[in-house]
């Protein structure tokens, strides 16, 4: 019985049930699913979930493990599947064309409905919409695709941020030698103004020329993503900030200390 509260939050992060505020509705693609998923042996729920970016970040680490063929079709280790992607595994192995036996084998179509990099922006974990998380997950997922876009392998391109958020930096590129960190940041607003966190800074001093800030100005959370990807690209974005100590000592980039440490005159 405790686990229904969170089972019904999934239902409604998926848009398989709305919630009006009193009560919970079933959706048009809710009741399709209800109805009509034991015949096809639970692939309509397992599509949706993989769709809405429930599973974004098993997804991206399957898609990395795993090797692509000449026709499209990914293979990975079974072992290596489950350690990476564990309940993704499980829904993949609902799909009639996929395989598991000593290894996880999808057939092409299948990675590409669920690779398609757009898939991968991070579903919203609550009921809450948190802005300033939302445009940021933007910020990467278009920097991670930008990035993709331009690599001569796209498999070496990391959205480590999804992973690990004590870096310093949200993706690396392993085209290059050393490899390319990158920081993303996102705004709303067309100026270019963002925060560094003093990790970020530390680090963006330690790497110089080997760290790098794309900035993506005019983000609405109101537009498809690939839509606004598109969009924001065709306008010149991102804009690449290398080497920050430089772009700061030639002026090209000012910096304004935001923190203060206030303590009271009497304590010692």
């Amino acid at each position: 019985m405790s686990d229904i509260p969170k089972l019904l939050d999934i239902l409604v992060q998926v848009e398989l049930v709305e919630n009006d505020g009193t009560w919970l509705r079933i959706t048009k693609n809710g009741v399709k699913v209800a109805t009509q998923d034991h015949r096809v042996g639970g692939r309509l729920l397992g599509k949706t979930l993989i769709q809405t970016g429930l599973f974004a970040g098993q997804v991206r680490r399957l898609l990395e493990v795993g090797q692509i063929d000449e026709t499209g079709s990914l293979a990975c280790p079974r072992d290596l599947a489950l350690r990476v992607a564990p309940q993704l595994t499980g829904i993949l192995r609902r799909f009639k064309t996929v395989t598991f036996t000593e290894e996880l084998r999808v057939e092409a179509s299948l990675v590409s409905e669920m690779g398609g990099v757009w898939s991968l922006l991070p579903a919203p974990t609550g009921p809450e919409v948190d802005l300033k998380k939302d445009m940021g997950n933007r910020g990467e997922l278009y920097s991670y695709q930008y990035c993709r876009m331009h690599a001569a392998d796209g498999s070496k391109v990391r959205w480590v941020a999804r992973d690990d958020e004590t870096l310093g930096y949200d993706i690396e590129d392993l085209n290059h030698t050393p490899k390319r960190r990158i920081e993303v940041k996102a705004s709303g607003d067309g100026r270019v103004r963002f925060y560094l966190s003093r990790n970020e800074w530390n680090v963006a001093h330690e790497l110089g020329g080997d760290y790098e800030v794309h900035f993506w100005g005019g983000v609405s959370l109101k537009i498809p993503v690939q839509r606004e990807f598109e969009k924001l690209t065709s306008l010149g974005y991102p804009l690449i900030f290398r080497g920050l100590s430089n772009l700061l000592a030639s002026g090209g980039l000012t910096i304004t200390p935001t923190q203060y440490l206030v303590t009271r005159s009497d304590d010692s």
